[in-house]
């Protein structure tokens, strides 16, 4: 059995770091996404398995269940990594988790009466970088976060809030829209995004996020570029915390905004993410390039 992360497949999965706290923290945000094999065991995980995570130097990871099993890891008991597990036990899940009091698993009731269009509406939305919970309403997509973001609890009970509605697992046509953009993004077949967008906010946080929108496909800008477009080129700080307070990640790109000394800065779905965003969408970019044709290189 390998002690290390097989290699076929490797580079599409997290740093080694990402996927250790990934099972320290029984994170959603991988579950079937990734898989972690214990060499004392002899036994393969799914990332929220239940059991006594083990020591960091004993965990092989892979990206297909079927490559483990192929290296001699059995299945574990305890989370049935081969089980099949709708999209639905997933989404109440991590909704459970997020909003049960502290010292709880049981989902607290967010109270109010519904502003109107029913219930907000969650569902999983996988990725090549991990899981992410979309929420839809009646217009459109209120939010789509990484899973294992720390700030998702906070801005689910937010959205219920502000909007006085209840948000419950389920599926939505605007859901079903998203994944299907999302999968043409990630294979570098679409550039924007036209799944309607419903963006509560403060109008300076609005104004924020538009700008966010504005950035080319590809390209990045400094924080203080997005200040002064704002007309507040002393309110940097105060663009970062509206840029981090953006509910919809990858959509709204706020991963194309780095610091003035060309560093990615931080990113609410982890700095890992941003890089892989960014370098999908410069490929895709070039190869755009090489296709119209540019100085020195033929057109194809």
């Amino acid at each position: 059995m390998q002690t290390t992360s097989r290699r076929a497949g490797a580079a599409s999965l997290p740093p080694r770091n990402i996927m250790v706290l990934a099972m320290r923290r029984r994170s959603a945000a991988f579950d079937g996404v990734l898989y972690a094999a214990v060499k004392s065991t002899g036994v393969v995980c799914r990332t929220p398995c239940p059991a006594r995570p083990a020591r960091a130097a004993s965990l092989t990871f892979y990206s297909r269940l079927a490559q483990a099993l192929d290296d001699g890891y059995r299945p574990c008991r305890r989370c049935r990594p081969e089980a099949v597990r709708s999209s639905g036990d997933w989404t109440r899940a991590v909704l459970a988790r997020a909003f049960a009091p502290i010292g709880s698993r049981r989902a607290r009731v967010v109270p109010g009466t519904p502003a109107g269009g029913g219930p907000l509406v969650a569902d999983r939305v996988p990725t090549p970088l991990g899981s992410m919970l979309g929420v839809a309403s009646a217009e459109g997509l209120v939010l789509l976060e990484f899973a294992d973001r720390p700030m998702l609890a906070t801005q689910l009970k937010r959205l219920a809030r502000s909007l006085r509605t209840p948000i419950e697992a389920g599926t939505h046509p605007h859901l079903v829209r998203i994944r299907r953009e999302l999968r043409e993004w990630f294979a570098g077949r679409r550039r924007r995004f036209d799944t309607p967008l419903v963006v509560p906010g403060t109008p300076f946080q609005r104004a924020a996020w538009a700008a966010l929108r504005r950035i080319p496909y590809g390209e990045t800008v400094a924080y203080e570029t997005q200040a002064r477009v704002l007309g507040r080129p002393t309110a940097v700080r105060a663009v970062g915390t509206a840029n981090g307070d953006n509910r919809l990640a990858i959509v709204i790109p706020c991963h194309r905004v780095r610091r003035a000394d060309g560093t990615l800065g931080g990113y609410g779905g982890g700095v890992w993410r941003k890089q892989r965003l960014l370098e999908l969408e410069r490929a895709v970019s070039r190869r755009g390039t090489r296709r119209a044709g540019s100085p020195g290189i033929p057109a194809r």
